[in-house]
């Protein structure tokens, strides 16, 4: 029994144009390693075939692949001895062209691999703490057990890292005593991921329980899971420091206990003064020659060392208090679901001024909504998720430019959307005059010409303030043979393609970093890392495009169906539909791969010019039950190899 979800539309697609198809790196198993590490790793994916060279996107990284296949490679990752502790990048490139950014972590705790049978009580794999557990729900019905020791009065973090890593798995975690009496309980704490603490009563042996809340797993469904007694930092009191200031500050988050605690940043030093498990009091001396901008900073306990947390040094002058307003002004204060804060200022005729919160990019939990009310109470204007060019796509902090139709007096409000309140609420308001500026960003990161060729780059101006100048395009690090004609993003324009050309003598697989800026000012890219749908993802921020050097497909693949259904003892067909290239009509020989144990596929060979074909699978009446949802429907014509999206079996 076959299920055609697509059919129609398929066979339309027939006589569309050849499909291009990028190589996709879904996951990559390990996610992580510690510092000084050398070891092996699966990424799965599509169109992975030939992959030649892994790109990562700094030096603590290297890689290589070891062996390539259209939806597996086995690769050696070498992570540098004084590697940056949290999230690295690569990419890997084909003769395809290049694949979207993968994460990579690098932690500090000792790491162990889940080793199957874990999946009942009885089978609980022994842990030693602090620990990291690298491990995988790849099979329908796997949960994962651990058993670990703890000491009574000990605290304990537990955080599980999968959609954080860029992994579509939707998991819960589980505490429970060693003979399976449940202590805690958490799901959706970071997005998907769960985390919390908990302090132990009594000394003995315990169970920790990774429990997936999908209907079916997937083999790319990988995590990280933490118990350790480093701090968990989310957010600081005050979000900003003036360079030259020296101020107290309350960190927000968990674990942070213990004796020995020290601050770490390359910004500003301090010192721990009182640590109190969700939050620690901090002095903190910002240098007079502070760089302004963002900026991070780390707490390591005796437990370890914690992820980072972001704070601003503003120059911008600090509001003395009060409920006046004068800009230039920052405000640094704690924001409150109902009790929105309010402040009173003077604008003239033609007067633009430009107000902006700073909380949710910052590891605040608020929601905040700018609002400017007119002396009758009216709301002149308001703004409450502004589209910045963020590296996450969650961001609800709001950004408001305003030019006054009279002169008048105004109230400016800012209001909490989130329905809970506490001290871990932090903003800073920033009120000033225009500063007309841009920002650039390209189209895509991994751009692809083919030799002889020429495509179109497209970059993007994110244009503030009333900034209208004309905005001259650069690239920097374009390959031997490439050639990019000049550009200019026109006055009051948003965006303009850069032409490129590219030598025919050129290979494919071949790929070269780029540089896109205008004077000093360089073009970035958010770019959204998943494995899956829904929101069970991360974003990087990636400031070089990759281009690649592909070659060209003479023809694609696409299957008619995305789930098959085939019971024990029967026979399924699955149409493929053959897009061609009007000069291509060579024969196409056609394969699966990842097959469920038990099926088989018979021959099949689409003829000269064929543009449809079945493809008949059969399960024998000893074939395992279960499902294959990673299956690959190649087409082989002479030495090409093309292709489709990959499809579902389900043995019943």
């Amino acid at each position: 029994m076959l299920s055609l979800m697509l059919l129609t539309a398929a066979i339309a697609a027939a006589a569309d144009p050849v499909v291009h198809r990028l190589p996709v790196a879904s996951s990559v198993f390990p996610q992580g390693a510690r510092r000084g590490a050398q070891l092996e790793a699966e990424v799965l994916g599509e169109h992975l075939d030939r992959a030649s060279t892994i790109v990562p996107f700094d030096k603590d990284l290297k890689g290589e692949i070891l062996e390539a296949a259209p939806t597996r490679l086995r690769i050696r990752l070498s992570i540098a001895e004084k590697a940056a502790y949290g999230p690295h990048y690569f990419r890997i490139v084909t003769p395809r062209g290049a694949s979207g950014p993968l994460l990579f972590r690098i932690g500090d705790l000792p790491r162990a691999r889940e080793t199957e049978p874990n999946t009942t009580l009885k089978q609980a794999q022994p842990v030693t703490l602090p620990v990291t557990i690298d491990a995988r729900l790849n099979q329908d019905n796997d949960f994962d057990f651990y058993r670990f020791h703890a000491k009574a009065g000990e605290t304990w973090v537990f955080d599980l890292r999968a959609a954080r890593n860029g992994n579509g798995l939707d998991s819960a975690l589980i505490l429970m005593t060693g003979d399976g009496v449940k202590l805690a309980h958490d799901e959706d704490h970071f997005v998907w991921d769960p985390f919390f603490t908990h302090t132990f009563a009594a000394s003995g042996d315990y169970v920790a329980v990774v429990q997936p809340t999908h209907r079916s797993n997937d083999p790319n469904f990988a995590y990280e899971l933490d118990i350790r007694q480093a701090p968990q930092l989310d957010t600081i009191a005050p979000i900003s420091f003036a360079p030259g200031a020296s101020v107290e500050a309350t960190i927000h988050g968990a674990g942070l206990s213990g004796a020995g605690a020290k601050i770490e940043s390359g910004a500003l030093s301090g010192e721990v003064v009182t640590l109190g498990g969700a939050t620690a009091t901090v002095k903190l001396t910002v240098p007079a020659t502070a760089t302004e901008g963002p900026h991070e900073l780390t707490v390591i306990t005796a437990g370890g060392r914690s992820n980072p947390v972001r704070f601003l040094i503003d120059a911008t002058p600090a509001h003395p208090g009060g409920e006046r307003l004068n800009a230039p002004v920052t405000v640094n204060g704690i924001i409150r679901y109902r009790q929105p804060e309010r402040f009173r200022f003077s604008a003239k005729k033609d007067e633009t001024l430009v107000f902006e919160a700073r909380a949710n990019r910052f590891g605040s939990p608020a929601d905040p909504l700018l609002q400017i009310l007119g002396s009758d109470g009216k709301i002149v204007a308001r703004n409450d998720d502004f589209v910045f060019m963020v590296a996450d796509f969650y961001n609800k902090d709001p950004r408001l430019t305003h030019k006054f139709k009279e002169d008048g007096e105004y109230t400016l409000e800012l209001r909490n959307l989130v329905n809970t309140t506490g001290e871990n609420f932090p903003y800073q308001l920033r009120v000033t005059g225009p500063q007309p500026a841009f920002e650039l960003s390209f189209a895509s990161e991994r751009p692809y010409i083919y030799p002889g060729k020429e495509t179109k780059l497209k970059v993007t101006a994110k244009r503030f303030d009333g900034h209208q100048e004309a905005i001259p395009v650069e690239l920097r690090g374009l390959p031997e043979g490439v050639r990019a004609e000049p550009a200019v993003i026109a006055e009051g324009k948003s965006e303009a393609d850069v032409l490129l050309k590219a030598d025919a003598s050129l290979k494919p697989g071949m790929a070269a970093e780029l540089d896109i800026c205008s004077g000093g000012r360089a073009a970035w890219r958010p770019v959204r890392i998943a494995s899956g749908g829904g929101e069970g993802a991360t974003f990087a921020r990636v400031d070089r495009a990759l281009l690649a050097i592909a070659e060209k497909p003479s023809f694609s693949l696409e299957a008619a169906a995305t789930n098959v259904s085939l019971p024990r003892g029967s026979m399924a067909s699955i149409p493929v539909m053959i897009r061609r290239e009007p000069d291509f009509t060579a024969p196409i020989r056609f394969k699966l791969e990842n097959l469920p144990e038990g099926v088989s596929m018979e021959p099949a060979l689409a003829e000269a010019g064929q543009e449809r074909i079945e493809i008949k699978v059969r399960a024998a009446e000893t074939a395992a039950a279960g499902r294959a949802p990673r299956v690959a429907i190649l087409g082989i014509a002479g030495t090409e190899q093309q292709e489709a999206p990959r499809i579902s079996i389900q043995v019943d």
